[in-house]
Protein backbone atom coordinates (compact mmCIF):
# COMPACT_ATOMS: atom_id res chain seq x y z
CA UNK A 1 0.00 0.00 0.00
CA UNK A 2 1.21 3.47 -0.80
CA UNK A 3 3.03 5.70 2.65
CA UNK A 4 0.27 8.35 1.15
CA UNK A 5 -2.77 5.57 2.60
CA UNK A 6 -1.22 5.18 5.62
CA UNK A 7 -3.70 5.81 8.36
CA UNK A 8 -2.33 5.48 12.20
CA UNK A 9 -4.93 4.56 14.73
CA UNK A 10 -3.57 5.08 18.70
CA UNK A 11 -5.25 3.86 21.69
CA UNK A 12 -4.45 5.83 24.57
CA UNK A 13 -3.96 9.09 22.76
CA UNK A 14 -3.94 10.90 25.92
CA UNK A 15 -1.23 9.59 28.10
CA UNK A 16 2.30 9.66 28.50
CA UNK A 17 3.16 8.20 25.10
CA UNK A 18 -0.05 8.11 23.27
CA UNK A 19 0.23 11.89 23.13
CA UNK A 20 4.05 11.87 21.95
CA UNK A 21 2.67 9.79 19.21
CA UNK A 22 -0.07 11.83 17.68
CA UNK A 23 2.30 14.64 18.14
CA UNK A 24 5.01 13.28 16.29
CA UNK A 25 2.92 11.51 13.54
CA UNK A 26 1.41 14.99 13.21
CA UNK A 27 4.93 16.70 13.27
CA UNK A 28 4.81 14.14 10.71
CA UNK A 29 7.65 12.36 11.63
CA UNK A 30 9.16 10.92 9.70
CA UNK A 31 8.70 12.83 6.76
CA UNK A 32 6.09 14.37 5.03
CA UNK A 33 2.89 11.87 3.41
CA UNK A 34 4.30 8.99 5.63
CA UNK A 35 0.91 8.98 7.08
CA UNK A 36 -2.62 10.58 5.34
CA UNK A 37 -4.34 10.07 8.57
CA UNK A 38 -4.02 9.99 12.32
CA UNK A 39 -7.02 8.74 14.78
CA UNK A 40 -6.49 9.37 18.54
CA UNK A 41 -8.69 7.40 21.02
CA UNK A 42 -9.07 8.69 23.98
CA UNK A 43 -11.04 7.17 27.27
CA UNK A 44 -11.36 10.30 28.87
CA UNK A 45 -12.59 13.45 26.71
CA UNK A 46 -10.19 15.53 25.75
CA UNK A 47 -10.29 19.11 24.11
CA UNK A 48 -8.84 19.72 20.83
CA UNK A 49 -7.88 23.09 21.56
CA UNK A 50 -5.97 22.10 25.03
CA UNK A 51 -4.08 19.17 23.75
CA UNK A 52 -1.23 20.95 22.66
CA UNK A 53 -0.78 18.87 19.18
CA UNK A 54 0.43 20.70 15.99
CA UNK A 55 -2.24 22.98 14.40
CA UNK A 56 -3.37 21.41 11.19
CA UNK A 57 -2.20 22.40 8.03
CA UNK A 58 -1.74 20.77 4.20
CA UNK A 59 1.42 19.17 5.65
CA UNK A 60 0.03 17.15 7.82
CA UNK A 61 -1.60 14.47 8.32
CA UNK A 62 -5.86 14.94 9.00
CA UNK A 63 -6.49 14.56 12.94
CA UNK A 64 -9.35 12.84 14.10
CA UNK A 65 -10.06 13.16 18.03
CA UNK A 66 -12.42 9.92 19.43
CA UNK A 67 -13.36 10.28 23.42
CA UNK A 68 -15.43 8.06 25.00
CA UNK A 69 -14.11 4.50 24.07
CA UNK A 70 -14.02 2.27 26.74
CA UNK A 71 -11.83 -0.78 26.20
CA UNK A 72 -13.36 -2.51 28.81
CA UNK A 73 -16.78 -2.74 27.48
CA UNK A 74 -18.08 -5.76 25.84
CA UNK A 75 -15.62 -8.14 22.76
CA UNK A 76 -14.56 -6.59 19.62
CA UNK A 77 -17.56 -7.03 18.30
CA UNK A 78 -19.05 -5.01 20.73
CA UNK A 79 -15.61 -2.42 20.39
CA UNK A 80 -16.03 -3.03 16.39
CA UNK A 81 -19.80 -1.02 16.48
CA UNK A 82 -18.41 1.39 18.79
CA UNK A 83 -15.62 2.49 16.53
CA UNK A 84 -17.33 2.36 13.12
CA UNK A 85 -20.14 4.93 15.17
CA UNK A 86 -17.36 7.12 16.49
CA UNK A 87 -14.56 7.50 13.69
CA UNK A 88 -14.40 7.47 9.92
CA UNK A 89 -12.52 5.84 7.93
CA UNK A 90 -12.23 2.28 9.85
CA UNK A 91 -11.48 -0.03 7.05
CA UNK A 92 -8.21 2.28 5.92
CA UNK A 93 -6.62 1.66 9.44
CA UNK A 94 -2.81 0.39 8.56
CA UNK A 95 -1.45 1.05 11.61
CA UNK A 96 -2.13 0.73 15.33
CA UNK A 97 -0.23 2.00 17.98
CA UNK A 98 -1.47 0.71 21.61
CA UNK A 99 -0.65 2.59 24.72
CA UNK A 100 -3.63 1.75 26.85
CA UNK A 101 -2.97 0.09 30.71
CA UNK A 102 -4.95 -0.26 33.83
CA UNK A 103 -3.33 -0.13 36.57
CA UNK A 104 -5.21 -2.50 39.26
CA UNK A 105 -3.62 -3.40 42.96
CA UNK A 106 -4.48 -7.17 42.06
CA UNK A 107 -1.82 -8.35 39.86
CA UNK A 108 -3.82 -11.16 38.53
CA UNK A 109 -6.91 -8.79 37.91
CA UNK A 110 -4.61 -6.25 36.33
CA UNK A 111 -3.13 -9.14 33.88
CA UNK A 112 -6.83 -10.33 33.01
CA UNK A 113 -8.45 -7.14 32.67
CA UNK A 114 -5.16 -5.53 30.47
CA UNK A 115 -5.50 -8.82 28.07
CA UNK A 116 -9.45 -8.65 27.06
CA UNK A 117 -8.83 -4.76 26.39
CA UNK A 118 -6.26 -5.34 24.16
CA UNK A 119 -7.83 -9.02 22.89
CA UNK A 120 -10.51 -6.36 22.35
CA UNK A 121 -8.85 -3.92 20.02
CA UNK A 122 -7.05 -6.58 17.77
CA UNK A 123 -10.07 -8.45 17.35
CA UNK A 124 -12.09 -5.24 16.08
CA UNK A 125 -9.86 -4.00 13.84
CA UNK A 126 -9.62 -7.97 12.14
CA UNK A 127 -12.93 -6.75 11.84
CA UNK A 128 -12.80 -3.73 10.46
CA UNK A 129 -9.29 -2.95 8.77
CA UNK A 130 -8.28 -5.53 6.03
CA UNK A 131 -5.56 -3.04 5.25
CA UNK A 132 -3.66 -3.35 8.40
CA UNK A 133 -0.26 -3.35 8.21
CA UNK A 134 1.28 -3.12 11.76
CA UNK A 135 0.63 -3.62 15.45
CA UNK A 136 3.18 -1.82 18.03
CA UNK A 137 2.99 -1.52 22.00
CA UNK A 138 5.38 -0.98 24.66
CA UNK A 139 6.12 -2.80 27.30
CA UNK A 140 8.85 -2.22 29.59
CA UNK A 141 11.11 -3.05 32.60
CA UNK A 142 8.30 -4.33 34.71
CA UNK A 143 8.99 -7.15 32.47
CA UNK A 144 12.70 -7.46 33.59
CA UNK A 145 11.78 -8.49 36.98
CA UNK A 146 12.43 -4.68 38.49
CA UNK A 147 9.51 -5.04 41.06
CA UNK A 148 11.25 -7.84 42.46
CA UNK A 149 13.90 -6.30 45.25
CA UNK A 150 17.26 -5.68 43.88
CA UNK A 151 15.73 -6.54 40.29
CA UNK A 152 15.87 -9.91 38.60
CA UNK A 153 18.79 -9.96 36.24
CA UNK A 154 22.52 -8.19 35.78
CA UNK A 155 22.49 -5.74 33.70
CA UNK A 156 22.92 -4.44 31.26
CA UNK A 157 19.24 -5.68 30.30
CA UNK A 158 19.28 -7.66 27.00
CA UNK A 159 15.81 -8.16 25.42
CA UNK A 160 16.37 -12.09 25.57
CA UNK A 161 15.95 -12.15 29.29
CA UNK A 162 12.15 -11.44 29.28
CA UNK A 163 11.43 -15.29 28.85
CA UNK A 164 13.86 -16.26 31.64
CA UNK A 165 11.43 -14.42 34.42
CA UNK A 166 10.46 -16.82 37.38
CA UNK A 167 6.85 -18.44 36.61
CA UNK A 168 5.35 -16.74 39.45
CA UNK A 169 6.49 -13.43 39.25
CA UNK A 170 5.84 -13.46 35.11
CA UNK A 171 2.40 -14.17 35.85
CA UNK A 172 1.77 -10.81 37.32
CA UNK A 173 3.18 -9.05 34.11
CA UNK A 174 0.95 -8.39 31.46
CA UNK A 175 3.40 -8.33 28.02
CA UNK A 176 4.04 -12.24 28.14
CA UNK A 177 -0.18 -12.51 27.82
CA UNK A 178 0.46 -9.40 25.05
CA UNK A 179 2.94 -11.17 22.95
CA UNK A 180 1.12 -14.88 22.81
CA UNK A 181 -2.04 -13.08 22.15
CA UNK A 182 -0.33 -11.12 19.15
CA UNK A 183 1.68 -14.01 18.13
CA UNK A 184 -2.00 -16.17 17.71
CA UNK A 185 -3.82 -13.19 16.45
CA UNK A 186 -1.23 -12.49 13.64
CA UNK A 187 -1.01 -16.48 11.81
CA UNK A 188 -2.01 -16.18 8.69
CA UNK A 189 -3.01 -12.26 8.60
CA UNK A 190 -0.94 -9.76 6.26
CA UNK A 191 -0.16 -7.33 9.49
CA UNK A 192 2.96 -7.85 11.58
CA UNK A 193 3.81 -6.65 15.18
CA UNK A 194 6.69 -5.58 17.50
CA UNK A 195 7.13 -4.81 21.71
CA UNK A 196 9.56 -1.87 22.53
CA UNK A 197 10.67 -1.77 26.20
CA UNK A 198 11.73 1.74 27.75
CA UNK A 199 12.77 2.09 31.12
CA UNK A 200 11.83 5.41 32.59
CA UNK A 201 9.68 7.37 30.28
CA UNK A 202 9.77 10.83 30.28
CA UNK A 203 7.19 13.59 28.91
CA UNK A 204 4.59 15.64 28.60
CA UNK A 205 0.68 15.31 28.65
CA UNK A 206 -1.91 18.04 29.21
CA UNK A 207 -3.60 16.63 31.88
CA UNK A 208 -1.95 15.00 33.76
CA UNK A 209 -0.87 10.96 33.95
CA UNK A 210 -0.08 8.96 37.07
CA UNK A 211 3.04 7.75 35.53
CA UNK A 212 4.77 10.80 35.01
CA UNK A 213 8.06 10.90 37.47
CA UNK A 214 9.04 14.10 35.26
CA UNK A 215 5.50 16.02 36.08
CA UNK A 216 5.33 14.71 39.84
CA UNK A 217 9.39 16.25 40.30
CA UNK A 218 8.43 19.60 38.59
CA UNK A 219 5.27 20.02 40.41
CA UNK A 220 7.83 19.59 43.61
CA UNK A 221 10.24 21.35 42.68
CA UNK A 222 8.16 24.27 41.17
CA UNK A 223 6.39 24.24 44.62
CA UNK A 224 9.51 24.57 46.40
CA UNK A 225 10.94 27.57 44.08
CA UNK A 226 7.66 29.54 44.32
CA UNK A 227 8.21 28.89 48.44
CA UNK A 228 11.47 29.99 48.78
CA UNK A 229 11.05 33.18 46.50
CA UNK A 230 12.22 31.50 43.20
CA UNK A 231 10.82 31.73 40.14
CA UNK A 232 8.01 33.67 37.49
CA UNK A 233 5.29 33.94 40.21
CA UNK A 234 7.62 34.85 42.95
CA UNK A 235 6.53 37.62 45.26
CA UNK A 236 10.23 38.57 46.28
CA UNK A 237 13.44 37.43 44.40
CA UNK A 238 15.58 35.35 46.50
CA UNK A 239 19.38 36.32 46.18
CA UNK A 240 21.31 33.67 47.65
CA UNK A 241 21.02 29.75 46.60
CA UNK A 242 18.57 27.04 47.57
CA UNK A 243 19.63 23.83 47.90
CA UNK A 244 16.89 20.92 47.44
CA UNK A 245 17.95 17.29 48.48
CA UNK A 246 17.27 14.06 46.11
CA UNK A 247 14.13 12.68 47.14
CA UNK A 248 16.03 9.24 48.17
CA UNK A 249 19.00 7.24 49.61
CA UNK A 250 22.39 7.07 48.30
CA UNK A 251 21.91 3.91 46.50
CA UNK A 252 18.75 5.26 44.84
CA UNK A 253 20.69 8.40 43.36
CA UNK A 254 23.61 6.15 42.43
CA UNK A 255 22.36 3.57 40.80
CA UNK A 256 21.84 3.02 36.99
CA UNK A 257 18.94 3.12 34.52
CA UNK A 258 18.21 3.99 30.83
CA UNK A 259 15.69 6.91 30.43
CA UNK A 260 13.65 7.79 27.47
CA UNK A 261 12.03 10.93 26.26
CA UNK A 262 8.51 10.35 25.23
CA UNK A 263 9.26 11.88 22.13
CA UNK A 264 12.00 9.25 21.32
CA UNK A 265 9.87 6.35 22.21
CA UNK A 266 7.26 7.49 19.87
CA UNK A 267 9.48 8.19 17.17
CA UNK A 268 10.95 4.67 17.39
CA UNK A 269 7.67 2.92 17.26
CA UNK A 270 6.46 5.04 14.27
CA UNK A 271 10.12 4.32 12.90
CA UNK A 272 9.80 0.28 13.54
CA UNK A 273 6.25 0.39 12.11
CA UNK A 274 7.31 1.09 8.95
CA UNK A 275 10.04 -1.07 8.63
CA UNK A 276 8.45 -4.30 9.30
CA UNK A 277 10.98 -6.43 7.38
CA UNK A 278 13.14 -5.50 10.13
CA UNK A 279 11.24 -4.61 12.62
CA UNK A 280 8.18 -6.85 12.60
CA UNK A 281 8.03 -10.87 13.55
CA UNK A 282 7.10 -10.16 17.36
CA UNK A 283 10.58 -8.60 17.91
CA UNK A 284 11.37 -7.00 20.83
CA UNK A 285 13.70 -3.78 21.05
CA UNK A 286 14.86 -1.64 24.33
CA UNK A 287 14.66 2.22 23.74
CA UNK A 288 16.30 4.45 25.84
CA UNK A 289 17.97 8.22 24.97
CA UNK A 290 21.74 6.59 25.54
CA UNK A 291 23.67 3.97 24.96
CA UNK A 292 25.14 5.50 28.09
CA UNK A 293 23.12 4.64 31.47
CA UNK A 294 22.99 7.57 33.99
CA UNK A 295 21.77 8.42 38.08
CA UNK A 296 19.05 10.06 39.23
CA UNK A 297 21.83 11.72 41.47
CA UNK A 298 23.58 13.08 37.75
CA UNK A 299 20.52 14.71 36.71
CA UNK A 300 18.84 15.75 39.45
CA UNK A 301 20.88 19.05 40.01
CA UNK A 302 19.83 19.63 35.93
CA UNK A 303 16.27 19.23 37.00
CA UNK A 304 16.44 21.65 40.35
CA UNK A 305 18.46 24.28 38.15
CA UNK A 306 15.69 24.65 35.40
CA UNK A 307 13.85 26.48 38.84
CA UNK A 308 15.89 27.70 40.02
CA UNK A 309 17.28 25.87 42.92
CA UNK A 310 20.19 24.06 43.78
CA UNK A 311 19.88 20.07 43.44
CA UNK A 312 21.91 18.12 46.17
CA UNK A 313 22.24 14.89 46.84
CA UNK A 314 20.27 12.48 49.58
CA UNK A 315 20.07 14.41 52.81
CA UNK A 316 21.88 12.89 55.45
CA UNK A 317 19.17 11.64 57.60
CA UNK A 318 17.82 9.61 54.15
CA UNK A 319 17.94 5.63 55.14
CA UNK A 320 19.24 3.79 52.94
CA UNK A 321 18.00 0.12 52.54
CA UNK A 322 20.06 -1.19 49.66
CA UNK A 323 17.91 -3.49 47.96
CA UNK A 324 15.02 -3.76 50.45
CA UNK A 325 12.05 -2.63 49.00
CA UNK A 326 9.38 -3.39 46.81
CA UNK A 327 7.87 -1.00 44.56
CA UNK A 328 5.40 1.59 46.22
CA UNK A 329 7.37 1.22 49.58
CA UNK A 330 9.94 3.43 51.52
CA UNK A 331 11.62 3.09 54.47
CA UNK A 332 9.36 3.57 57.84
CA UNK A 333 11.30 6.17 59.15
CA UNK A 334 11.77 9.06 56.02
CA UNK A 335 11.94 12.28 57.96
CA UNK A 336 11.55 14.97 55.20
CA UNK A 337 8.35 15.46 53.31
CA UNK A 338 8.31 13.06 50.25
CA UNK A 339 7.36 15.38 46.39
CA UNK A 340 3.64 13.92 46.88
CA UNK A 341 3.01 15.00 50.33
CA UNK A 342 4.67 18.54 49.85
CA UNK A 343 2.64 18.89 46.74
CA UNK A 344 -0.51 17.90 48.33
CA UNK A 345 0.41 20.08 51.09
CA UNK A 346 1.04 23.11 49.30
CA UNK A 347 -0.89 22.56 45.63
CA UNK A 348 -3.26 25.46 46.80
CA UNK A 349 -0.79 27.42 45.99
CA UNK A 350 -1.47 26.49 42.04
CA UNK A 351 -4.83 28.28 41.81
CA UNK A 352 -3.90 31.09 43.48
CA UNK A 353 -1.55 32.20 41.30
CA UNK A 354 -4.10 30.87 38.65
CA UNK A 355 -2.44 27.63 37.76
CA UNK A 356 -5.59 25.59 37.88
CA UNK A 357 -4.86 22.61 35.73
CA UNK A 358 -1.65 22.18 38.15
CA UNK A 359 -3.88 22.55 41.08
CA UNK A 360 -6.47 19.69 39.70
CA UNK A 361 -3.70 17.56 37.80
CA UNK A 362 -0.73 15.70 38.51
CA UNK A 363 0.16 11.90 38.92
CA UNK A 364 -3.01 11.36 41.83
CA UNK A 365 -2.90 7.95 42.65
CA UNK A 366 0.83 7.53 41.25
CA UNK A 367 2.30 9.05 43.85
CA UNK A 368 2.86 6.65 45.87
CA UNK A 369 4.99 5.08 43.28
CA UNK A 370 7.20 7.25 42.26
CA UNK A 371 7.42 8.85 45.98
CA UNK A 372 9.39 5.66 46.09
CA UNK A 373 11.27 5.79 43.25
CA UNK A 374 14.60 7.28 44.93
CA UNK A 375 14.60 4.61 47.79
CA UNK A 376 13.04 1.47 45.82
CA UNK A 377 15.11 1.38 42.99
CA UNK A 378 18.45 1.09 44.28
CA UNK A 379 19.95 -1.42 42.10
CA UNK A 380 21.41 -1.09 38.33
CA UNK A 381 18.91 -1.81 35.90
CA UNK A 382 20.69 -0.31 32.44
CA UNK A 383 19.10 -1.57 29.37
CA UNK A 384 21.76 -2.71 26.18
CA UNK A 385 20.74 -1.00 23.22
CA UNK A 386 22.99 -3.50 20.80
CA UNK A 387 19.66 -4.72 19.33
CA UNK A 388 18.13 -0.98 18.60
CA UNK A 389 21.62 0.25 16.99
CA UNK A 390 21.14 -2.32 14.23
CA UNK A 391 17.70 -1.05 12.76
CA UNK A 392 19.10 1.76 11.68
CA UNK A 393 17.11 4.32 14.38
CA UNK A 394 18.53 7.65 15.29
CA UNK A 395 21.29 7.79 17.52
CA UNK A 396 22.27 8.85 21.09
CA UNK A 397 20.31 12.15 22.88
CA UNK A 398 21.49 13.83 26.17
CA UNK A 399 19.57 12.12 28.34
CA UNK A 400 18.37 15.42 30.17
CA UNK A 401 17.06 16.68 27.25
CA UNK A 402 14.07 15.25 27.44
CA UNK A 403 12.93 16.44 30.83
CA UNK A 404 13.71 20.14 30.19
CA UNK A 405 11.70 20.58 27.56
CA UNK A 406 8.92 18.22 29.14
CA UNK A 407 9.19 21.34 31.58
CA UNK A 408 8.92 23.80 29.38
CA UNK A 409 4.94 21.99 27.70
CA UNK A 410 4.04 21.64 31.94
CA UNK A 411 4.68 25.53 32.37
CA UNK A 412 3.11 26.13 29.01
CA UNK A 413 -0.13 24.18 29.78
CA UNK A 414 -0.08 25.74 33.15
CA UNK A 415 0.81 22.45 35.08
CA UNK A 416 3.79 23.89 37.40
CA UNK A 417 4.05 27.56 38.02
Amino acid sequence: MDKASNHAIVFGASGLVGWALVDQLLGPYPTVGSFSKVTAVTNRPLNLPESYWPEPDAHRPELQLVSGIDLRNGDGATLADSLKQAMKDTESVTHIYYLVFSAIDDDIEEVATNRRMFQNVIDAHNMLSPNLQFIVFPGGTRGYGIYVPGGSFTPPLTEDMVDKLPVDYAKTVVYPVYRELLRIASEGKKWTWCEVCPDAIVGFTPNGSQFSLALHWAQYLSLSAYKNGIGPHAREAKTSAVEIPFPGNAAGANSLFSPVSSKTLARFMIYASLHPETCGDGRLFNVADSETPCSYGEIWPQLAKWFGLVGVGPAENSPDQKNALKVGERPPNTVSLTPGKYVAEYKGIFAQRGCLKAADGGVGAGNRQLDSVGYWLTFDRQLSLKRLSETGFEGNKDSVQGWLESFEMFRKAGLVL
